[in-house]
């Protein structure tokens, strides 16, 4: 049997949730409809501020969803105790996206990292900057870096966000620097 709860739409500073919504520990709540399985689809707002949409298990988004920053959203994907795990997309303050793809739980940490294939956006621009494997949020294994103005800067295997292993180096008009090993970082530069 499902239980149906009404979402409300306020303006100003409460005190209470609003009636027959489902208070959370964190002094969060949610409005939305109780499942038979326990779980709740609907909305989660914090401070009276819209927090996440999606299905939520003990408070908790599980399953598809969007999380939001003042009004903005903030990543939507999936979700498993309410970090994204899986495919997914963050955003930036600017509302563009800054990453999509996989996501993974941080190891021995809290919350979720880029980890899998994917690509990274400048956070103010929103211009390709990598695109390739990621390993808790550094880059790692093959992928290619790019110029801000979309121009392929160097294509190979990267460790920890350096070049590192085999790989090509290109200036801005797209001509070929260098090809060859890059365990020694025989290049500085600034990103």
């Amino acid at each position: 049997m499902e239980l149906h709860f009404f979402k409300n739409i306020f303006s100003g500073k409460k005190e209470k949730a609003p009636v027959d919504s489902i208070s959370c520990q964190d002094g969060s709540y949610i409005c939305g409809t109780v499942m038979a399985d326990g779980s709740v689809v609907g909305d989660k707002y914090y401070k009276d501020k819209l927090f996440a949409t999606g299905r939520f298990v003990n408070g908790h988004l599980n399953g598809q969803g969007k999380r939001f920053s003042d009004g903005r959203i903030m990543c939507e994907g999936n979700f498993v105790d309410g970090d994204l795990v899986g495919e997914g997309k963050m955003y930036s303050h600017f509302g563009h996206i800054i990453y999509e793809g996989n996501f993974a739980r941080k190891p021995n940490d809290f919350g979720s990292a880029y980890h899998g294939q994917g690509r990274e956006y400048h956070y103010k621009t929103g211009a390709l900057l990598y695109e390739g494997e990621f390993y808790y949020n550094h880059w790692r294994g093959k992928g290619k870096e790019y110029y801000p103005n979309g121009q392929l800067r160097y294509e190979g295997e990267f460790m920890d966000s350096f070049w590192h292993g085999r790989g090509q180096h290109y200036n801005q008009k797209g001509e070929l620097v260098y090809a060859g090993d890059f365990a020694d970082n025989p290049f500085t530069y600034v990103r």
